[in-house]
């Protein structure tokens, strides 16, 4: 099961390697989501990838409360989300669409497509079978901005997409 641990933005990717260095164990794995994007650096595009859920880190265990103890060994807030005094999984559905987005890498991969009038279809990358709600297309910033389930409620996010042309 995946567990949301909430820590400082910008500091998910150092709880994720002093978890794996002091309290992870062999069945265990914790992960930050990224996104592939495009940015301009210098006047040329680049690929860059950026966290996905700034200020959350995953961690997939069949222990939380094992896991809970010895997360107090890390330096820096961590917080295993709950829904009232219980820490809660995220939900099955919200899991499985996380790993068919992510992969095994945990990694969203730059998608392109193009819009059909107001349309958007996703011909490659990881939005090519997305189900969901587009809040923006940014075409020019090679962005979109998706509400994603996570923990019961929708939550905005911003990932890689080339508009390869408009119909």
């Amino acid at each position: 099961m995946w567990y949301v641990i909430q820590v400082y933005t910008g500091t998910e990717e150092e709880i994720c390697g002093q978890c794996r260095r002091r309290v992870m164990e062999d069945d265990e794995n914790i992960f930050v989501i990224l996104a592939e994007r495009m940015t301009k650096i210098k006047g040329k595009w680049t690929m860059i990838a950026n966290r996905l859920f700034p200020g959350y880190v995953f961690v997939e265990t069949e222990r939380i409360e094992d896991f809970f103890m010895r997360l107090k060994q890390i330096e820096g807030m961590t917080k295993v989300l709950c829904t009232g005094e219980d820490m809660t999984p995220i939900e099955p559905e919200e899991e499985e669409y996380l790993r068919l987005l992510g992969g095994d890498e945990h990694i969203v991969k730059y998608s392109e497509g193009y819009l059909e009038g107001e349309k958007l279809v996703v011909t490659s990358g990881a939005m090519k079978n997305y189900r969901g709600i587009v809040k923006k297309v940014l075409r020019h910033k090679r962005l979109v901005v998706l509400e994603m389930p996570l923990m019961g409620r929708g939550v905005e996010v911003t990932v890689g997409l080339g508009i390869v042309k408009r119909q």
